[in-house]
Formats: structure tokens, sequence, C-alpha cells
């Protein structure tokens, strides 16, 4: 079991992803309560601030326990918080990594930085042979940027990029 202790915080030219420990619970919170652009895995978010505080806690736990690496996003400059990104599947035998993400809504065009970011990271790290990222509903802009860093449309809403 590899230990992810060490990937933290990851940068980008603008956006520090760090775990979700660092962000402040009301701001974890006021994201999952305003318009998001989502995978799937981010249907059931929670609602109030004690859900986002056991929320963040299993997270963190399954982080510690190698099952996903989640990450915050947080602009460098001006520090807001805009998002919460994972790479997950190191449990299969497949070689097929999930991307998976909540980003605010206004922060989308920030999301193919930190998307590209994420890729190139799983890329340098986990032998995944491919990324899959699964989306919560359809979205023209996210399918845009999707399709600029390189994956490609396996479903109505399931996109991969091969490694």
């Amino acid at each position: 079991m590899t230990s992810f202790e060490k990937f933290h915080p990851v940068l980008t030219a603008h956006y520090t992803l760090d775990w979700l420990t660092q962000t402040p619970v009301k701001q974890v919170d006021a994201l999952f309560n305003q318009p998001v652009i989502s995978t799937t895995k981010a249907d059931h978010l929670p609602t109030q601030i004690l859900d986002t505080v056991k929320s963040i806690n299993r997270v963190m736990q399954k982080v510690m326990n190698g099952a996903e690496l989640t990450w915050g996003i947080t602009n460098s400059d001006s520090q807001q918080f805009i998002g919460i990104i994972t790479i997950s599947g190191f449990e299969t035998t497949d070689q097929v990594g999930n991307i998976d993400f909540i980003i605010d809504q206004s922060a989308i065009n920030s999301s193919k930085e930190v998307i590209e970011r994420t890729v190139k990271f799983a890329s340098d790290h986990f032998n995944f042979s491919s990324l899959q990222i699964e989306l919560a509903q359809k979205d023209d802009q996210m399918i845009q940027i999707l399709a600029g860093l390189g994956f490609s449309r396996a479903s109505s809403l399931t996109f991969t990029t091969q490694l």
C-alpha cells in the first residue's frame, strides 16, 4: 500500500491542491451548498455542516488508508477555495483510475488547469493505463474542457484518457 502522506501540497501555476483538513469546514460546506460542476461520486453532498465535518473525516480516512487521494483546490493568489478533486481506483486490478471532482460553477474555467495537473500527477506516480471521469450531468463547457485535455467520450457522461 502506497503512503499518500507525501503527496501534498500539489501545485499548479495558479492553484494549490492540499488536504481537505487544510480548508476551513465552513468553506467546504459553502461549496456543497452552491451550484457546482461534479462527477457522479458527488451526487449526495452533505447539506448540514455537521455532515460536512463527517464527510471530510471519511475522505481523509480513505486517504490515510490508501484508497483515494483527495485534495481541496485553492486559488494560490486569492486563497479562495474553489473545489475538491480525487484520484481513486488504487484497489482495482484493471489499471483504470478515476478522477472525481466538485468544482464551484463559477470556477469552471479553472478546472482545466487542475484536471490537467491531476492527470499528469496520476501518470507520474501511479500505474494506471487510463483515467476515467464520469460527469453527474451534461455540461457542455466541461465536456469541451475534457476534450481539450485529450479525454474521449466512452458514453454520454463518461470520458477516458490513455496514459
